[in-house]
């Protein structure tokens, strides 16, 4: 994962840009990294340069003076009302978050909503989309790579894992949770607490195993991942041909062997049951019996 990157979470824009340099304070050196101050200032010019108007956030300001320099708020009129941001600093990145106060729910302001771009009117929402433009051809002109949400692992398993495992921390420092081998994925003393009986055959990264489908039919695909014991499970070039699975779930076997298909006992009393009650409904008493003596030999 490269340290200089940008990813978009609903209006904010997250940007790993990690410092080199230790803050200072005055002519005290700070025993922490100060942030990349040449990408934040520049990307608040790239906004401002698109409309913005970029102050100082008095609120920090008053409340905690030494904090100031991290920390801007940019404003941008449209027809239906004021876009808006706050930007902040830190050793590992920058962020900047958009919002609105024209359609809220919190009682303290747009800036504190869940879903903040659902909430924007027509007008403030194209805004909010031409200044992401504006900011992610900047940041791409600079040598930043977009880190792009993936929902399927066919592609890339590993990044799939990274992206569901590793935390904003993680993502913006360019590190990634769990320790991790020479192929990228989690060492097997990460997984050794959810491995089951020891005397059980080992799930390598990649490796085929079989599995029953939720028709209890025989399939098979390679593994990956088993943080907390599940698996995925990749068993077709299909972007939806994917699946998890526990650990007990996952078998080895030959499939010339193998019955192609096995109906869980539950489920097959489920079925009968409902036959059951079907058959009563209808006064198909002669079923019904038929029905009754299977559930008690299923029982």
């Amino acid at each position: 994962m490269t340290n200089r990157s940008f990813r978009l979470y609903d209006t904010m824009l997250i940007v790993s840009a990690p410092g080199s340099e230790r803050e200072r304070h005055g002519r005290h050196v700070m025993s922490w990294n100060a942030p990349d101050y040449e990408t934040f200032y520049r990307l608040l010019d790239a906004l401002q340069g698109h409309g913005f108007t970029v102050e100082r956030d008095v609120g920090i300001e008053e409340r905690h003076p030494s904090q100031g320099k991290y920390h801007r708020v940019g404003s941008h009129p449209t027809p239906h009302g004021v876009l808006s941001f706050h930007a902040e600093a830190s050793p590992i990145g920058c962020k900047v978050e958009f919002y609105q106060d024209v359609v809220t729910v919190n009682c303290n302001g747009g800036r504190y909503d869940f879903d903040k771009r659902q909430k924007m009117p027509y007008l403030i929402g194209k805004a909010f989309e031409a200044a992401v433009r504006a900011a992610r051809a900047h940041l791409v002109g600079r040598g930043f790579s977009e880190r792009r949400k993936l929902t399927s692992p066919i592609a890339d398993p590993l990044a799939y894992f990274n992206q569901m495992w590793d935390g904003d921390f993680e993502q913006r420092s360019g590190i990634h949770r769990f320790k991790r081998g020479d192929d990228g994925w989690p060492t097997e003393k990460e997984l050794a607490s959810w491995r089951g009986a020891s005397d059980e055959p080992r799930i390598e990264q990649g490796s085929v195993w079989y599995f029953r489908d939720r028709g209890g039919r025989l399939a098979r695909g390679r593994c990956y991942g088993g943080i907390n014991g599940m698996w995925t499970v990749i068993y077709g070039p299909g972007s939806r041909d994917f699946t998890s699975k526990a650990r007990f779930e996952l078998f080895q076997c030959s499939p010339a062997a193998a019955r192609r298909r096995e109906v869980p006992a539950k489920r097959g009393i489920d079925r009968l049951q409902h036959e059951l009650r079907s058959a009563v409904s209808a006064e198909n008493f002669e079923r019904a019996i038929v029905l009754r003596d299977n559930l008690r030999k299923a029982a």
